[in-house]
């Protein structure tokens, strides 16, 4: 039998509740449609403290940064949390200790902003929310904004558009991992239309 991947989902003040949920849903339904064989999902605070999302939602971590060495596909949501993760010097260099390893690195929506100080959209396209575009290529001026994408696939780097479209690279990664089938039967678990 097939080790599970390990799946960590970043959380973090002031994150935008859908870029964290969305996948979360995505891939915990086709891990349970799976008989929760293909997955071992984290959500990992930068410490381990209860976190505010934006508009109030608390959400409890699994375990914090100095808990996990190493995964294979990291998602990092975006938000209004993301500008004050820049300067969370542990959270930037735990980020950049995990990318090199992982096998996928995900963000939704602004934390595109986090690929971008770490210097990971350098000369690369990439999308996010469309209020923030301006603000990554502040970051890295090299990148191109694709506008228009739902999500970017640079194979181990990905990026989505704001908010719901996390939901729709993180069914485009099911699909890369697990299958088009199990791609399809998420979706309709989720009543969601592709």
């Amino acid at each position: 039998m097939q080790a599970k991947l390990q799946l960590g989902l970043l959380a973090f003040p002031d994150m935008e509740v859908l870029d964290f949920a969305g996948p979360f849903e995505v891939f915990s339904v086709a891990n349970q449609l799976s008989d929760y064989s293909l997955l071992d999902i984290r959500v990992i605070g930068l410490d381990k403290n209860l976190v505010t999302a934006k508009n109030g939602l608390k959400i409890m971590p699994d375990c914090s940064l100095d808990a996990i060495a190493k995964l294979d596909i990291l998602i990092i949501p975006g938000g209004d949390g993301s500008k004050a993760l820049l300067t969370h010097e542990a959270g930037m260099t735990w980020i950049d200790s995990i990318i090199p390893q992982a096998q996928i690195v995900a963000t939704v929506c602004s934390g595109a902003r986090i690929l971008a100080q770490l210097g990971y959209l350098r000369n690369q396209t990439f999308t996010t929310h469309a209020s923030v575009f301006e603000d990554v290529l502040s970051i890295e001026p090299t990148a191109q904004a694709l506008k228009d994408a739902r999500f970017v696939d640079h194979g181990k780097i990905m990026t989505a558009a704001g908010v719901a479209g996390g939901i729709d690279l993180s069914l485009h990664m099911v699909e890369k991992l697990f299958g088009t089938t199990l791609k399809e039967e998420t979706e309709r678990y989720m009543e969601y239309p592709s």
